[in-house]
C-alpha cells in the first residue's frame, strides 16, 4: 500500500532518534555521577560548591529532562504512525465496500470505461 507519508521511514528514524536518547541518558548519568563527584569535592569551599552545583546541576537535569521529552515525543509519533495506519486500512475497506455497491465509474455519465 503506498502511503503520502511513509511509516516505516518514520519509525525507523524514530527509532534511531529513541537509540540516540538511550545513549545520551547513559551520558546524562554520567555527568550527573561526575558533577556529584565534583561537588563533594568542593565541600569545603561553600561558596564555589554551591556556584558550582547551580550551573553544573541545572545542566545535568536539563539533559535528564530533555531524554524525557524526547522519549515521550517518540512513543507519541509511534501512537500517531499506528493511528494513520489503521485508519488508512479502515478507509481502503470502507472504500472497497462502497466501490462494489455502488462503482464510481458510472458509464452513462462518463461514456465507456477506456481499456
Amino acid at each position: 500500500m503506498s502511503f503520502s507519508v511513509q511509516p516505516d521511514e518514520i519509525v525507523g528514524i524514530a527509532d534511531r532518534v529513541r537509540l540516540a536518547l538511550d545513549d545520551m541518558l547513559e551520558r546524562s548519568n554520567a555527568l550527573r555521577g561526575a558533577v556529584d563527584a565534583l561537588s563533594g569535592a568542593l565541600t569545603g569551599l561553600s561558596p564555589a560548591r554551591a556556584a558550582f552545583h547551580q550551573v553544573a546541576g541545572d545542566r545535568a537535569e536539563l539533559s535528564r529532562g530533555v531524554v524525557s521529552r524526547g522519549r515521550a515525543v517518540v512513543t507519541a509519533l509511534r501512537s500517531i504512525v499506528h493511528t494513520y495506519i489503521a485508519a488508512d486500512d479502515d478507509m481502503a475497506a470502507t472504500t472497497s465496500r462502497v466501490e462494489a455497491a455502488t462503482p464510481f465509474f458510472d458509464p452513462s455519465r462518463f461514456g465507456r470505461r477506456p481499456r
